[in-house]
């Protein structure tokens, strides 16, 4: 039972492996850096630093609903339920 429990864990945390076709790891797999517009790491980092939705709309010159939406649509990316779950994939995965 502990070692399925420990799978399982270790299943939710993984990452999917990018293979090129000489066999070697891709670094274009779907978690890689560059998957990210350059806004949506510019509202990535300025989350993550604490700033409210409101500064980050003045400081992207987007409006605070797109900005809204487009978080929003990252957590859907990550599967994150919250926006310290989004931080913490970003970390995790590269995306800052």
């Amino acid at each position: 039972m502990a070692l399925i429990a420990l799978f399982e864990r270790y299943w939710e945390d993984a990452v999917p492996l990018a293979i090129d076709d000489t066999g070697r790891l891709s670094d274009d797999g779907p978690h890689s850096p560059d998957v990210l517009s350059p806004t949506d790491r510019r509202l990535l980092s300025l989350l993550v630093a604490g700033v409210s939705d409101k500064t980050i709309a003045s400081q992207t010159r987007l409006s605070r609903r797109t900005v809204q939406r487009r978080l929003q649509s990252l957590m859907e990316r990550s599967d994150a339920a919250t926006r310290m779950q989004l931080a913490r994939h970003a970390a995790r995965h590269g995306w800052l």
